[in-house]
C-alpha cells in the first residue's frame, strides 16, 4: 500500500512539471511586475498573446487562480502572492548556479533588476547603474521608477531598491548609503532681482516652489545649532516632482528647498548658490534594500557594496546640470 502511494505521488508530480515550463513561470512573474498583460508586453517585448498562453497554461497546471481580473490591471490572489515568493527560489537558483561558473572564470553576469523613487532616482540610480555597467559590462539591467509612497507596498519583484527615509519595516535587508540634508538655494539672477535676505525669516517674503507629496506641502524645517526655524514662502510654485523644482530654482524664478547632493553639480557651476548655509534641515538617510534571499547572490552583493561606497562619486560626477535659459528673451530685448 505504501509502495503504490509513493508512486502515485511521483506520477503526479511527473504530471504537475510536464504540465508547465520554466517559462511559464518567468512570464508571471513579468505580468507581475508590469502590472497587467499590456504592460508586461510592452514593457518585455513579448506578444499578449503570448504571455496570455503562458499565464494560462501555468494555471490550468497549478489549478487555481493567480489573478483577479480588474479593471485597473492584475490583481495578485492569495495563491498568486504564495506562488510569486516561492517562485523566486526558481530563479535564484538558477541564478547562483550561473554566477558560481562565472566566477570561475572570474566574471560576473546576468540581469539586476532596479527600483527607486522618482523623487532622486535620475540622480543617484543614473550614474550609479552607468558606473556599474563599466565595472562589469556582463551585466544588464533594467530599472523602474515609482513614486515615493507607493514603492514598497506595490507588488514589486525586484533585486536592489534605493529608498529616501526611513522605510516601514519589512523582511527585507537593508544598508545605508548616505544622510543627506535640505538647504536654500536661489540662482544668482534670482537674488540680484530680488536681494539677498539678511535674515532667515525674510526668506518667507520671496517667492518659493514648494514641493508636495500626496498633495500635502512639504515643510521648509531648518536648524542651526540649537535653533529651529520654520519658513513659509509665497508658494509661487507648486509641484510634485523634484526636478521641476530644482528647475525653477535654476531659472531664477523662485527660492528651492532641496537637498545638498541633489544641487551639488549646479552650485560647482554657479547655475545656483545656496542661502544661510549654515542652517540645514534634520539629515534623512538613504538606503541599499535588498530581499534575504539575494543576500548570498555575488552579482546583487557587488552592486550594493558599490552603492554604498561611492555615493559621494555618483552625486558629484552625474556629467550634466540644469542650465538656466533665457528662451532668446535677452537677445531680442538687446535688438528689439
Amino acid at each position: 500500500m505504501k509502495a503504490l502511494f509513493l508512486e502515485l505521488v511521483v506520477q503526479w508530480i511527473e504530471q504537475v512539471v510536464e504540465a508547465y515550463e520554466l517559462e511559464d513561470i518567468r512570464a508571471f512573474r513579468q505580468i507581475v511586475r508590469a502590472g497587467s498583460l499590456s504592460r508586461a508586453a510592452e514593457i518585455y517585448n513579448v506578444p499578449k498573446a503570448t504571455l496570455s498562453h503562458h499565464l494560462r497554461r501555468l494555471e490550468d497546471a497549478l489549478q487555481v487562480e493567480l489573478f483577479v481580473r480588474k479593471a485597473k490591471g492584475l490583481e495578485l490572489t492569495d495563491a498568486g502572492k504564495q506562488y510569486l515568493d516561492h517562485s523566486a527560489a526558481i530563479f535564484e537558483s538558477c541564478e547562483n548556479a550561473a554566477s558560481a561558473a562565472q566566477r570561475a572564470h572570474s566574471t560576473i553576469g546576468g540581469r539586476i533588476r532596479l527600483v527607486c523613487s522618482t523623487d532622486f532616482g535620475t540622480a543617484i540610480m543614473g550614474p550609479a547603474v552607468h558606473y556599474f555597467s563599466i565595472t562589469h559590462p556582463q551585466i544588464k539591467f533594467e530599472v523602474q521608477l515609482y513614486q515615493s509612497e507607493k514603492i514598497i507596498a506595490a507588488q514589486l519583484d525586484f533585486d536592489c531598491m534605493i529608498f529616501f527615509g526611513e522605510p516601514s519595516e519589512s523582511v527585507l535587508l537593508r544598508r545605508k548609503m548616505a544622510d543627506v540634508s535640505y538647504g536654500l538655494y536661489a540662482a544668482p539672477s534670482f537674488i540680484e532681482a530680488n536681494g539677498m535676505p539678511e535674515a532667515i525669516e525674510e526668506v518667507n517674503r520671496l517667492n518659493g516652489i514648494v514641493y508636495a507629496r500626496s498633495g500635502i506641502p512639504e515643510r521648509w524645517v531648518l536648524r542651526n545649532r540649537k535653533k529651529a526655524v520654520h519658513l513659509d514662502p509665497y508658494p509661487k510654485f507648486n509641484v510634485n516632482e523634484y526636478w521641476m523644482a530644482k528647475f525653477f530654482a535654476v531659472e531664477g524664478s523662485a527660492v528651492g528647498y532641496l537637498p545638498d547632493f541633489f544641487v551639488h553639480f549646479e552650485i560647482a557651476q554657479r547655475s545656483l548658490v545656496p542661502l544661510f548655509p549654515e542652517w540645514r534641515s534634520e539629515n534623512v538617510p538613504i538606503y541599499v534594500i535588498y530581499p534575504a534571499q539575494r543576500h548570498r547572490n555575488p552579482r546583487i552583493m557587488s552592486l550594493v557594496e558599490a552603492l554604498c561606497s561611492n555615493f559621494n562619486l555618483f552625486i558629484r560626477n552625474p556629467g550634466y546640470a540644469l542650465i538656466r535659459s533665457d528662451y532668446g528673451l535677452n537677445a531680442s530685448l538687446v535688438h528689439g
